[in-house]
């Protein structure tokens, strides 16, 4: 059985990506382990604990799993950029490389959220509207919880606590037409899967 270690910036990454990695096992049918390892403390922290993961699996500290899905928010930095930044820890461990891929959410992980209207609607009992791109600090955050709150429900974890409903509603070939950095995901994510279901 396929074993997946997922870094992620924070738990909202951890609840949205982890409840597209249950909605493929199901899907595909493949058996994967996933164990999550979440950052607190931003992006320089995250970026020095993924360094420090990588040194204990060069030194048999961990037993290298069968992929790495690095969770990062691009903060309007671009993917590319975001990517690089995170490629510069793997440098110094090639044998890494093939390992590792991405889910880069651009500019937040919120707007994944709010990219699939009908899915929105299934959850929350009325559509959204999908914001602009904006790079404003915070922006995202508030969006979602406002449209949230227009719905009548509550979300005190910011709308994380409804990340697995809004997954699995979303209708996964509509939104890739619509948001890039969600389709670079779900590519990479189907090329693991259908490794692993075709070995």
């Amino acid at each position: 059985m396929p074993d997946i270690t997922l870094f992620c910036e924070d738990s909202f990454h951890e609840k949205f990506v982890g409840a597209l990695l249950q909605r493929f096992r199901e899907e595909q049918r493949v058996a994967v382990n996933s164990r999550f390892l979440s950052s607190q403390g931003g992006l320089p922290r995250m970026h020095g604990e993924f360094k420090e993961f990588l040194r204990d699996l060069a030194t048999d500290r961990q037993s290298p799993p069968d992929a790495v899905i690095v969770v990062v928010d691009a903060n309007c930095q671009g993917y590319n950029s975001r990517k690089g930044l995170m490629d510069g820890a793997i440098t110094h461990y090639p044998q890494f490389e093939q390992m590792v891929s991405y889910a880069i959410p651009d500019p937040h992980i919120e707007r994944w959220m709010l990219v699939d209207p009908r899915a929105f609607q299934t959850v929350f009992g009325r559509g959204c509207t999908v914001p602009a791109v904006k790079c404003a600090k915070g922006e995202y955050k508030r969006l979602l919880r406002e449209e949230i709150r227009q719905s009548g429900v509550e979300a005190p974890l910011g709308g994380e606590e409804y990340a697995e409903d809004v997954v699995k509603a979303m209708d996964l070939a509509q939104v890739e037409t619509r948001e890039p950095s969600l389709w670079l995901f779900l590519k990479n994510l189907r090329a693991l899967f259908n490794r692993w279901r075709n070995p």
